[in-house]
């Protein structure tokens, strides 16, 4: 059992940082110029944001909730950071704040499910 775990744990770490590289190896070619507009763009973010706070937790173990919202927090701002050079791309403090935001209401609902489920 103890073995199981462990390798969901490590699943969960590995389709995180799966997300993270995809992040930024798709977002520096010229598709992702203009991929999302709008709205939309927002959406994006807060669910690719959300999805990788989710995942951490689950490999953190259903804790540490300060430490996974401090790392996708992170990932969003060098996300920002690395549009900031690209051609065609932007960064923005609002794509930044919903990447926050993401991170903490995944955090929230998960601690709120986990609480129920006890």
């Amino acid at each position: 059992m103890a073995g199981d775990s462990r390798i969901f744990r490590l699943t969960c770490l590995a389709a995180a940082l799966s997300i993270v590289i995809g992040l930024f190896w798709v977002g520096s070619k010229p598709i992702a110029v203009g991929l999302f507009s709008g709205h939309l763009d927002k959406v994006a973010h807060f669910a690719t944001f959300a999805l990788i706070a989710a995942l951490l937790w689950l490999y953190f173990q259903r804790s540490h909730p300060l430490l996974v919202i401090a790392i996708v927090s992170a990932v969003g701002a060098a996300d920002e950071l690395h549009q900031h050079f690209l051609p065609g791309r932007s960064a923005s403090v609002a794509d930044m704040a919903v990447d926050i935001f993401a991170a903490a209401v995944a955090v929230l609902i998960l601690k709120h499910a986990r609480r129920h489920n006890e």
